[in-house]
């Protein structure tokens, strides 16, 4: 597929508020796969990411004349994909039973853990809402602004939350690999 120009760029909504078969396409290229990661971040199982990506695509294909309201085709599949998610999220309950597993290993004495368990007992230790802006910007590579975008949040709070976050991560960290 060749690359988008500047004049495909900006009428990239209008394309997809058609129906545009080729902007669902360049859309699907452009983000799928940054996606279906964060949905397999948040979600925790890939399959189920799978899943909820198809139906966001599927949604988007569906309600297409609304990207003629959008002016960032990439972080409005984010919000698709952000409801979609919490559509099918388990009961808290389990999920919290699963950070308490994570926590357990990554406490583990005998050393025997690898960094992704500990960035993850760190990750859950955050605030669901500082958790979801950090997963927006280094899993799937958002922009401060498009991660206001997808959340609703305005972007100057969007970058205090990160940066609490990550000071947050940062001294959580370094007490644990003491």
């Amino acid at each position: 597929m060749e690359a988008m120009t500047t004049n495909d760029r900006e009428d990239w909504p209008a394309r997809l508020a058609r129906g545009d078969e080729t902007a669902f396409a360049e859309l699907y290229d452009a983000c799928a796969d940054r996606l279906h990661h964060y949905l397999a971040v948040r979600l925790g199982d890939r399959d189920r990411a799978a899943d909820v990506l198809q139906s966001s695509f599927l949604r988007a294909v569906r309600s297409r004349r609304l990207f003629r309201e959008v002016e960032n085709p990439v972080a409005y599949m984010y919000q698709i994909a952000r409801n979609e998610a919490a559509r099918c999220e388990r009961p808290r309950t389990l999920r919290q039973r699963e950070v308490e597993d994570v926590y357990e290993v990554a406490g583990d004495a005998s050393g025997q853990h690898d960094d992704s368990e500990v960035a993850a007992a760190a990750l859950a230790r955050l605030a669901p809402e500082d958790r979801e802006v950090v997963e927006l910007k280094i899993y799937s590579g958002l922009t401060l602004r498009e991660i206001a975008e997808v959340t609703g949040m305005p972007q100057g709070t969007v970058a205090s939350k990160y940066r609490r976050a990550l000071e947050s991560l940062r001294f959580w960290l370094e007490k644990q690999l003491r």
